[in-house]
């Protein structure tokens, strides 16, 4: 959730200008490895400030961008996304009254899932995505594992002091949703719920740049 990884969500220079912002996960496995995923990225928190700051060229010494400048972007993402094989059902939304985005698809196994979050990403990180698989699911063993390379410590102390309050208050959440109940998790601090067939991972960004937390997590699925 440093810079970076703002921008993975293609509205990095938009989050430079407040601390309050949530990065939302969601994927939904069906048994055979398919699924959907959503990516959220939620500055409703702080829409009476962006509402200000849309007004103004540039914070902070960044430019601010323009509504259109934003929905170019997602459609560049979005043509990005679709030209992927094995994804279907592209959709998008855009929320400039709570300042909420997103975007969704179907995909058709985590190889493809990978290759949709690389999507949003530079070509090193992209490199990085494909060979470290972000996302991969084990059928014999009936595991499926979340992955994550980034060093955020390492990025953190190469911003100024006035950006690192972007990180202040930000947060990402993952939830993934599967058709089988969950036997077991690694990462302690995920709440499986009461149905066994989804759980939660919400982590501060200060914990991620601080290697205190972590969304890296392996879920082994009841056979």
């Amino acid at each position: 959730m440093h810079k970076k990884l703002v921008k993975v969500f293609f509205l990095g220079l938009f989050v430079i200008c407040t601390s309050c912002f949530e990065i939302i996960e969601e994927v939904s496995f069906n048994k055979d490895g398919s699924g959907h995923v959503t990516l959220t990225m939620n500055l409703s928190q702080s829409k009476t400030k962006l509402n200000s700051i849309m007004l103004l060229d540039s914070v902070n010494n960044y430019k601010v961008p323009s509504k259109t400048e934003i929905k170019n972007k997602i459609a560049q993402i979005i043509r990005k996304v679709k030209q992927i094989e094995g994804i279907s059902n592209v959709q998008n939304t855009s929320n400039f009254n709570e300042y909420i985005f997103t975007v969704s698809c179907d995909f058709t196994n985590v190889e493809v899932l990978n290759m949709v979050i690389s999507s949003f990403s530079s070509k090193k990180d992209a490199a990085i995505i494909k060979q470290q698989q972000h996302f991969s699911f084990n059928k014999s063993q009936n595991t499926f594992s979340r992955n994550y390379h980034y060093d955020l410590s390492r990025a953190f102390k190469k911003t100024n002091l006035e950006d690192r309050k972007v990180f202040e208050t930000a947060t990402m959440t993952t939830i993934y949703r599967f058709e089988t109940p969950i036997a077991s998790s690694k990462n302690p601090t995920a709440k499986i719920s009461g149905s066994k067939k989804a759980i939660m991972l919400r982590v501060h960004a200060q914990d991620l740049i601080k290697n205190k937390n972590s969304i890296k997590n392996q879920i082994k699925l009841q056979k």
